[in-house]
């Protein structure tokens, strides 16, 4: 296959109308969960960045993702506090913009290429 072909083959894949934002833990996170009651192993910082970061998918947007963001980072706070513990009492008590910039690293992507054959499914379907 030549270079050509591969281009005219990639120009086929479909984007999706989304970009995506990306979460990655923190040490504070990491911290925090570990301080959290459970008999669940222990976080380490460098294997939650390889395979637990989240990814969500934003809508199409006329203005910049940070100001999106600013408007929307309580709901995916909240959802990853969530996700370790699920007693409110141990979540942080602050969980100010600036609280969650220090447990999360985010990251945007605004080109989504959908690689899969069938249609995208939701949790609630």
């Amino acid at each position: 296959m030549t270079s050509t072909d591969e281009h005219k083959h990639g120009a086929d894949l479909p984007m999706v109308n989304r970009s995506a934002l990306v979460l990655e833990a923190t040490q504070v996170y990491v911290d925090w969960a570990n301080n959290c009651p459970g008999d669940g192993p222990k976080l380490v910082l460098s294997e939650m960045r390889d395979d637990a970061s989240t990814v969500y998918l934003l809508p199409e947007m006329d203005f910049g993702p940070e100001d999106w963001l600013q408007k929307n980072y309580l709901a995916m706070f909240e959802e990853e506090l969530h996700a370790w513990c699920t007693a409110e009492t141990y979540w942080p008590k602050d969980r100010s913009f600036k609280a969650f910039h220090r447990f999360f690293e985010v990251r945007f992507h605004s080109m989504v290429v959908d690689m899969g054959d069938e249609p995208i499914a939701r949790d609630s379907d």
